[in-house]
């Protein structure tokens, strides 16, 4: 055999052992990646995740990833907060609050490599504004659509020329393919049928505030139960009639299957963000209402917001932006998730 033949034997045998090698690290990075089951996904916490103050997360935190170290995502917001149960499968990531934050946060992970949420359950959770007409106190929402609040084009209301105006948010259809989502109609309607017995609590302040701002009112004055709707996300917090009816309207405008219900931050990033990595239909929207779209014991956007702009430390005092019902709210939002999460690590969803 001449020299020549004998080096591209052995180039050929060195290239083969390294495609092997290459070959079965690949294999071995795919067997260890870690096992999502069900992915909860609330916005923020108050304090620690668990023995104070519960936020969004703690519940949750405490009941599914007890003790869990928290885990830095590469790429993510500064906000994030991501915790895992190997025992169990859940993971809890925490987004921080805002469409920017929780498109980011979740995006992260999914491209961190480290864990596999191919097959996991999407469950996104989190306090809301209720629907005035539609949500009393203490509600929690199955969402079944998910519009974006600020794509569109919007109008002072002292500008328009016709003062009257029903609504100042104005359609722009090419945003349409990421400014709305409808959720997996069959998921949605199993999950209701699980959830939609759930036993909610509620507060005397609550009800009193509801009994004043809108006597004799069967929507406000009734016990909270378990609704489906449409949340429409909108990165700037608001409240009053004009948002209101802008919220209505676009629900209409997009035609989800449910009329508007509850407002947040996230929820259509949440949404975006499945989509773009082939999860949409495995996402579950459920939000506790904790305040009113419109304004209560006449309060103004100054005096509620201009010496109190952080709402966090607004949720822990009696006042009129979420009176007594937070923690309660919260106390609804997860054992109605915890039905739901339950089936899923169960087999039954």
């Amino acid at each position: 055999m001449s020299k020549s033949a004998v080096i591209m034997k052995r180039l050929t045998v060195v290239l083969l052992l390294f495609a092997c090698c290459f070959t079965f690290a690949g294999f071995k990075g795919e067997a260890e990646k870690a096992k999502v089951k069900v992915l909860i996904i609330p916005k923020f916490e108050i304090g620690n995740f668990s023995g104070d103050f519960i936020g969004e997360g703690q519940l949750f935190y405490e009941a599914y990833t007890p003790g869990a170290e928290e885990i830095r995502l590469p790429n993510s917001s500064q906000g994030t907060r991501f915790f895992y149960n190997k025992d169990n499968g859940v993971g809890l990531l925490v987004t921080d609050m805002g469409k920017t934050a929780a498109c980011l946060s979740l995006t992260a992970l999914l491209n961190c490599g480290d864990y596999d949420c191919s097959e996991a359950m999407i469950v996104s959770v989190g306090c809301a504004g209720g629907s005035k007409g539609t949500c009393t106190l203490g509600d929690v929402v199955l969402n079944t659509a998910v519009c974006d609040y600020d794509l569109g084009h919007r109008a002072d209301s002292t500008e328009l020329s016709d003062p009257i105006s029903e609504v100042t948010w104005f359609h722009k259809d090419s945003y349409d393919a990421f400014a709305f989502h409808t959720f997996n109609a069959e998921l949605t309607d199993r999950v209701y049928e699980m959830i939609r017995d759930c036993p909610l609590q509620t507060t005397e302040i609550a009800k009193q505030v509801l009994e004043h701002n809108f006597p004799g009112e069967a929507w406000a004055n009734r016990e909270p139960t378990v609704l489906k709707g449409t949340v429409v996300s909108g990165d700037c917090y608001w409240k009053g009639e004009y948002g209101h009816r802008n919220a209505e309207f676009i629900a209409e405008t997009y035609q989800c299957p449910d009329p508007y219900a509850v407002t947040e931050m996230e929820e259509i990033a949440i949404a975006d963000t499945a989509a773009n990595y082939g999860l949409l239909d495995r996402v579950i929207s459920l939000r506790g209402v904790v305040n009113l779209d419109v304004f209560l014991r006449g309060e103004t956007p100054e005096r509620l917001w201009l010496d109190n702009p952080d709402y966090v430390s607004q949720v822990m005092d009696d006042n009129s932006e979420t009176l007594d019902i937070f923690e309660p709210a919260m106390h609804n939002l997860f054992d109605v998730g915890k039905i739901v999460i339950d089936a899923v690590l169960e087999g039954r969803l």
